[in-house]
């Protein structure tokens, strides 16, 4: 069985941390490498991932992309799984992933997220509007792979470009699987390689987290699209659907938050034209994960 290389982004991360590294140390099919990209935060997230054997790389306010990206640069082999800081993998999660990637046809593969937090309203939300999995049966070129726990190759991702830094956080993983499968690659995904969602949000964190999804990627934005999203997405795509799925459902309890975020998007996207109409767009630079500093080992 070949090596594989484990990445952990982590910004904020104290809170799930922890849990998400024992997971890691209970696989029975161990990485060879642990790393822990840090997002300069301010909480105690290197206290914590100071008791564990892992190799911690600093970067400084980038966001999940550039994480992601520092992480190939300096993974030691060819496969590079990813794990989200608030997602603790079952012991088999590697073991049923690894086997996928035989055939050199396959550019990455991803599991199953499950939701187990599910106390509060925002919680519950989530998991009815937010899904992170396509299902109990194994997939063939989904539409893309959800980012919170996959493993990929270090010669495909440097292929197609990396991660586009410009995405920040949220949406460069539809981005890659897009570019992946545009070069011939296939990617599966797998729901018995499942890990478990720790994530707790409040009602400002998980729509806060729903506006970046739909947002990846655009940092300026005009009047009329403004108009245009609040009509034909917020309302009609998003808020009607919710509803409508809610009500089938019975979960009366999630309506004020589809009502509440009618609202909220309207006024994260007034907030972004109000940003637009102070600022220029600053040049992006072109993502780099090529660089390699290890031996990059099969």
């Amino acid at each position: 069985m070949p090596n594989i290389s484990l990445y952990i982004p982590c910004f904020n991360a104290q809170r799930y941390l922890a849990r998400t590294l024992e997971g890691v140390l209970r696989q029975t099919y161990p990485p060879n490498e642990t790393l822990l990209i840090y997002d300069e935060s301010g909480d105690g997230t290197l206290e914590i991932a100071a008791r564990y054997p892992v190799e911690i790389i600093r970067q400084e306010g980038k966001g999940l992309a550039a994480a992601r990206n520092t992480a190939f640069r300096n993974a030691r082999h060819e496969l590079v799984a990813s794990l989200d800081a608030d997602c603790v993998p079952e012991p088999d999660w590697l073991e049923k992933l690894v086997p996928l990637m035989d055939q050199p046809s396959v550019g990455a593969v991803g599991g199953r997220l499950t939701e187990t937090v599910l106390d509060s309203a925002a919680d519950r939300w989530r998991q009815a509007h937010m899904p992170q999995d396509w299902g109990a049966s194994r997939v063939l070129d989904p539409p893309f792979l959800f980012g919170s726990n996959t493993i990929t190759r270090k010669s495909v991702a440097v292929e197609v470009g990396c991660y586009t830094e410009k995405l920040g956080t949220g949406g460069e993983d539809v981005d890659i699987s897009k570019r992946i499968r545009a070069k011939g690659y296939h990617s599966i995904y797998e729901p018995t390689a499942q890990v478990r969602h720790i994530r707790q949000d409040t009602v400002r964190s998980v729509m806060s987290t729903f506006w970046r999804w739909h947002m990846a990627g655009i940092d300026r934005i005009k009047l009329r699209s403004v108009l245009g999203r609040a009509l034909f997405i917020h309302f009609r795509a998003n808020f009607l659907d919710f509803v409508k799925r809610d009500l089938r459902r019975k979960a009366y309890s999630l309506l004020w938050l589809d009502i509440l975020l009618l609202f909220y998007m309207l006024r994260l996207d007034l907030r972004l034209y109000l940003r637009t109409m102070n600022s220029s767009a600053a040049a992006q630079p072109p993502p780099v994960c090529a660089q390699n500093q290890g031996s990059n080992a099969s």
